[in-house]
Parts: structure tokens; C-alpha cells; sequence
């Protein structure tokens, strides 16, 4: 059982590590770095200069949309988050093999890994789509919700795993509410965020992936939306954070879940007035979907005593 808990764990490291890494592929324009799929420039092991590239490589940079030249630092970045996709999918399985030698005593943990499995299968090909369609916006917001449905999956099985010990009985009826309330709050939020991560794709290529600062120059209606509304998401934070105040359990979760807002909301200051900085983007992303995370593990534990 010791086994199982900390596979099922790093298995959840390695979802974020997957979300990382496909942000860090589109704040470097890596995501036509293989402009194929399953391979590479057609070989399962990418060049590293124009010397290895295969006789017809000019049909392969034709669908790049960035300056249609072998670059080896976007073929290697975007072939590395593919290859963090397939260490993910190697971990689903063997998670599955784990626990389907104990289904008859963890059956809903059981279920939860097939189910983990096929939505890592869905994303692997969904992420082929992606490059088919050239990095097409839908496809891209659908690839990155995938993902994050993959984390709560996986949260879901830790704490099915962990069964009722992770369980927080609490009297105030609000205090749920307000976490599933909040949840929709954020999940509203980051779908202007990805209006926003839209518009910026839109001026970016136009700008060939240059002048930075002026990426958001403009303050498109859904960046003015998105930074309104993460005042809505701060002070409802604050809200659970004091009602929850001398709830002890729970308090500490809520505090956490406060400060990753707050920093959420310095990294997206950064990027409007700092211009863009490529490392505060998948930051900025990152940090949403542990927001998310962290409010269905609240959720997950918060049991109401009447």
C-alpha cells in the first residue's frame, strides 16, 4: 500500500511537471518546433542543426508559422515536453497495474486510474491535433484544460487513496459554499485568461515574436476584464480565509490558498507592466492551476457535521 500512495504521488508531480513544460513551449514559440507527430522532423530522435535533417525538410518547416527555419532549441523544448507527456503516460500505466492488483479491496481508486489513463491517451492525441492545426487557438485551450482535469484526477485518486484520515468535519455550512463558489469564481477567471493568452498569441505573430511590451499595449477588453476580476477572486479568498480563521485544520489550507492569488496576481502586474517577461508566463499559469487544485483538495477534505 506504501508502494502505491507514493506512486500515485509522483505521479501528481509529474501532471504539474507536464503543465510546466507545455508552458514554457509556447512562452519560447516551441510549439511548431516539431512541426509532425508522433515524430520528430520524421525521426523519434530530433536533429540537433540542419546537417541531420531529412531530404524533404522543407515540407516539415513549411507548417512552422515562425520564420519556417530549423531551429534546434524549439525542436528540442517541444520535444522534451513530448517526452514528459510519454513518462506520464508510462506512470498511468503502471499506476493502473498497481492498483488493479488491489481492486478488490480499492475498486473507486481502481476506476479512477483507467479513467487517468484515457484522459492521457485523449491528451497525447489531442496534442497531435494541436500541431495538425498549426497551434490552433481552440485546440490549445482544450490541450491545457485536458491537462488540468488530469490533475484533479489524479487528486482525486490521493485522496481516495488516503480514504477518510484526510477528511476536516466542520460546522459552518458557509465555509463550503463559499469554496464551491469560489471554485467557479476561479474557473471563470481563467477562461479570461485564456481570451487573453489568445489575443497575445494574435499580436505576438504578428509582431514575429518581438517588442514584447507591446503584446498587451493595447489593454484588449479581456485583459481589463480578466485584471478586474481577480479583485472578485482576491476578496473571496480573503473571505474563506476569515471565516475559516479558527477552523485550525482548515485555516492553513485557506491562508495557502490565499497567498498562491496573491502571487498569482503580482506574476500577471508582472506581465503587463514588466513587458511580457517570458518566465513569468507559465509561472502565471502554473500558479492558476494550483489555485484550482488547492480548492478541490479543500473541497475534498471539508465534510459538513449538522
Amino acid at each position: 500500500m506504501v508502494a502505491i500512495k507514493r506512486w500515485v504521488t509522483a505521479t501528481f508531480i509529474l501532471c504539474f511537471l507536464v503543465v510546466i513544460a507545455g508552458g514554457v513551449v509556447r512562452t519560447t514559440q516551441s510549439g511548431m518546433g516539431c512541426p509532425d507527430w508522433p515524430k520528430c522532423f520524421g525521426k523519434w530522435i530530433p536533429p540537433t542543426n540542419v546537417s541531420e535533417l531529412p531530404p524533404d525538410f522543407e515540407s516539415y518547416l513549411g507548417k512552422q508559422d515562425i520564420d519556417h527555419t530549423f531551429n534546434a532549441f524549439h525542436t528540442w523544448i517541444e520535444y522534451f515536453n513530448r517526452l514528459l507527456g510519454v513518462l506520464l503516460g508510462i506512470f498511468a500505466i503502471i499506476q493502473l497495474f498497481l492498483l488493479f492488483r488491489k481492486k478488490a479491496t480499492l475498486y473507486k481508486a481502481f476506476r479512477i486510474s483507467c479513467l487517468f489513463l484515457f484522459t492521457v491517451i485523449l491528451t497525447g492525441l489531442l496534442g497531435a491535433i494541436v500541431v495538425k492545426l498549426n497551434l490552433a487557438h481552440l485546440s490549445i485551450s482544450i490541450h491545457l484544460l485536458l491537462a488540468v482535469v488530469l490533475i484533479q484526477l489524479q487528486l482525486l485518486l490521493l485522496h481516495t487513496i488516503h480514504g477518510g484520515i484526510s477528511a476536516i468535519h466542520i460546522h459552518d455550512e458557509h465555509i463550503k459554499k463559499l469554496l464551491s463558489a469560489f471554485l467557479v469564481v476561479v474557473i471563470i477567471q481563467s477562461v479570461f485568461g485564456t481570451m487573453v493568452r489568445i489575443h497575445v498569441d494574435d499580436i505576438s505573430k504578428q509582431l514575429a515574436y518581438e517588442n514584447r511590451e507591446h503584446w498587451l499595449a493595447s489593454s484588449p477588453t479581456e485583459f481589463i476584464i480578466h485584471r478586474t476580476f481577480s479583485w472578485i477572486v482576491l476578496l473571496i479568498a480573503l473571505l474563506i480565509a476569515w471565516r475559516s480563521r479558527n477552523i485550525f485544520l482548515i485555516r492553513n489550507k485557506v491562508y495557502v490558498l490565499a497567498g498562491i492569488i496573491i502571487t498569482s496576481m503580482v506574476t500577471g502586474i508582472l506581465l503587463f507592466y514588466a513587458d511580457m517577461p517570458a518566465i513569468a508566463q507559465p509561472i502565471h499559469l502554473l500558479l492558476a492551476t494550483i489555485a484550482i487544485t488547492q480548492v478541490c483538495s479543500i473541497l475534498l477534505q471539508v465534510k459538513e457535521v449538522r
